[in-house]
């Protein structure tokens, strides 16, 4: 009896560590949620074309989740992490291929570069209120 009360009891702390190792072997995942931001901005443009550039130059870009440019509405909606990219960044690039946004022109070199459907009509520059301070007429 002593013998068989002594291999239940073996039996059963068998059975009670693997459940326990089971237990604890399980895998548990970790994810790291990172804080982005959606930016939405004016950005001239007319066409398909337009819109694949614009785009375009926001592809690979690191820090850039998503970016979308709408041709009727002219606004670019950006989804980005600020601590990789900021704003401004992001709107140097749309200039660097030769499209104006609220902020940032494209250098007239670029525009000039641009296929003729997608020379949009330019925004007039805006004057600096003091840009004639200290200037005599």
């Amino acid at each position: 009896m002593k013998k068989n009360i002594l291999k239940i009891t073996l039996i059963g702390a068998i059975a009670l560590m693997s459940i326990e190792s089971y237990g604890i072997s399980t895998n548990v995942e970790k994810t790291i949620v990172l804080s982005n931001t959606t930016e939405t901005f004016k950005v001239y443009g007319n066409c398909g074309m337009c819109k694949k550039t614009i785009e375009g130059s926001l592809n690979g870009v690191k820090g850039i989740e998503k970016a979308g440019w709408n041709k009727e509405t002219k606004m670019m909606e950006v989804t980005f992490n600020e601590k990789e990219i900021s704003l401004g960044e992001i709107k140097t690039k749309i200039a660097s291929v030769g499209y104006d946004t609220d902020e940032y022109r494209a250098t007239k070199k670029t525009y000039n570069s641009l296929p003729g459907c997608c020379q949009y009509e330019r925004p007039t520059e805006k004057k600096k209120e003091d840009d004639h301070k200290g200037h005599h007429h």
